[in-house]
């Protein structure tokens, strides 16, 4: 975690997928999710949408997306406009990464 405002949930992160590990459902969130793909490529399955180095992407508040698999290692900026989930999704082992 780069920066996180307690008050409002926002905050801005580095993230880091191994290749072949993603998001294993399909989810939403409770703000905007912005990311930035620094290396790697990163691909939301049910719709083919690739992500590689240099491209941005917004999951707008609300719209469910995913699951995600990243083809290659994959770091990304990751930035939310305020909290992350509306409840802690389940393959999440460490409640503060969900928040």
């Amino acid at each position: 975690m780069l920066w996180r405002n307690e008050e409002s949930g926002a905050s801005i992160a580095l993230i880091k997928f191994e290749k072949g590990v993603g998001i294993p459902n399909a989810h939403a969130h409770a703000s905007n999710q912005f990311m930035y793909c620094l290396s790697g490529q990163y691909r939301y399955i049910p719709t083919g949408t690739t992500l590689v180095a240099g491209s941005f992407y917004c999951n707008p508040v609300g719209s469910v997306h995913g699951p995600t698999v990243a083809d290659e290692t994959t770091v990304f900026l990751e930035i939310y406009d305020g909290p992350h989930y509306p409840v802690q999704p389940p393959w999440y082992t460490d409640a503060s990464d969900a928040q």
